[in-house]
């Protein structure tokens, strides 16, 4: 099973590869508003955690997340559930 830091890691990962940004500069505490994501990017944030983890998260499954770590709290959710 996942821990929520290695769901950190790949959340992280994830957005710093659409923004083309340092994965360093994707903080946990950042909310999704500082880094501007819109709903093309969702997509493609989903998608590139669905080939790392092979779990499938559709982007609305993070609307309620307000942050980067809420959005790994929501993967390492995702994963405990499989």
């Amino acid at each position: 099973m996942a821990t929520l830091d290695s769901a950190t890691s790949v959340v992280r990962s994830a957005i710093a590869e659409v923004l083309s940004v340092p994965s360093d500069q994707v903080k946990p505490s950042a909310t999704i508003a500082d880094h501007q994501i819109d709903s093309l990017e969702w997509v493609e944030i989903a998608v590139i955690i669905e080939e790392k983890l092979g779990v499938q998260l559709e982007p609305s499954d993070f609307a309620g997340a307000r942050t980067v770590a809420d959005m790994a709290g929501i993967l390492h959710a995702a994963l405990a559930a499989r």
